[in-house]
């Protein structure tokens, strides 16, 4: 506590040329570029580095590597974040943020540090949507999860659920079948939506039900999730499966209350096409943003907004010359 202290005593000091808030891929991302254009770059992360890519087992779609886990690699750029120059803190929770009349931005923390910036990139992500169930919290890591890959190892062989849609559903699915697990994936759509290629292999695979045009409508447990119905959406034909767990991946409700910028009509940051939002000087990317992209693409993203980040601080500065 007393490091942090003396910590945060320098870096409140300092006027940065972009503060990241958020330290998931698109965030360091975002760091490391801004970083290696020689801006004073601070990233704040509420919990830990890396986000929800942090804790899975391994990630086999990223460019360059066969397979990597999402610590390892999260943890490479934290230290190539560091290795440019960027100052980043963990645990540390940002309550707002506003821009000053000097036309600087000052935002503040609930440990009562502040801290001033030219600009600001934010990148905080969001908590997953769920079920909306009535019971549904009664059954939270009782057979509920938002994270096959951090619980899906406790239903080895059993038969579960993947619900929603998307290119992480895709992938939870594809890591519970790895785990000898009979998969019904249930959506909404008519449709998976991801990489081909893992959908293919999902089609293809023994122990996968596909079940487009359905929801899931009640939840049936005693200490433990055990059933589910299942509704067709056209024909409202309710089906009762028994399973182990159901995996949610509807998507995130994102975290913007930190500064007031104009959202998209699904709740989402508005931007324009450099990632800035509507108010000048404040960007935005990662899934503040973006409902549902990969993981490659959510750090190209990260990097291309802080390239335009650096554009719109050279402009402001030669206005002043």
């Amino acid at each position: 506590m007393i490091f942090m202290q003396i910590l945060n005593k320098e870096i409140t000091e300092q006027l940065y040329d972009v503060i990241i808030l958020g330290g998931g891929v698109a965030g360091l991302a975002a760091a490391m570029t801004a970083g290696q254009l020689g801006l004073r770059v601070l990233v704040l992360e509420k919990a830990v580095f890396g986000g929800a890519v942090a804790v899975l087992e391994s990630l086999t779609s990223y460019p360059g590597i066969e397979k990597i886990g999402g610590w390892e690699l999260t943890q490479t750029m934290v230290k190539q974040a560091r290795d440019a120059g960027c100052e980043l803190i963990d645990s540390i929770e940002v309550k707002t943020a506003q821009q000053l009349e000097n036309s600087f931005f000052e935002i503040k923390s609930s440990d009562g540090n502040q801290f001033r910036t030219r600009s600001i990139i934010i990148t905080t992500g969001g908590q997953p949507r769920l079920l909306g169930l009535e019971n549904e919290a009664r059954f939270a890591q009782r057979g509920i999860h938002t994270c096959a890959q951090c619980a899906g190892s406790r239903y080895s062989g059993k038969e579960v659920a993947v619900v929603g849609n998307g290119s992480w559903a895709v992938e939870a699915a594809l890591h519970l079948l790895g785990l000898g697990c009979r998969v019904s994936f249930i959506t909404g759509d008519a449709k998976m939506d991801g990489n081909v290629f893992y959908i293919e292999r999902l089609l293809g695979h023994e122990q996968f039900q596909f079940m487009g045009g359905y929801h899931i409508d009640k939840l049936y447990g005693a200490e433990y999730l055990e059933k589910i119905d299942v509704v067709g959406l056209k024909t409202n034909e309710v089906k009762q499966k028994r399973v182990a767990a159901v995996f949610v991946y509807r998507g995130i409700v994102p975290n913007i209350d930190i500064i007031p910028v104009q959202q998209n009509a699904q709740g989402f940051l508005q931007v324009d096409e450099n990632n800035m939002t509507s108010l000048a000087g404040v960007f935005a990317t990662g899934r503040v943003v973006y409902a549902d992209l990969p993981i490659q693409v959510l750090v190209g993203d990260g990097s291309r907004t802080a390239l335009a980040a650096n554009a719109w601080l050279e402009s402001e500065a030669r206005q002043l010359i």
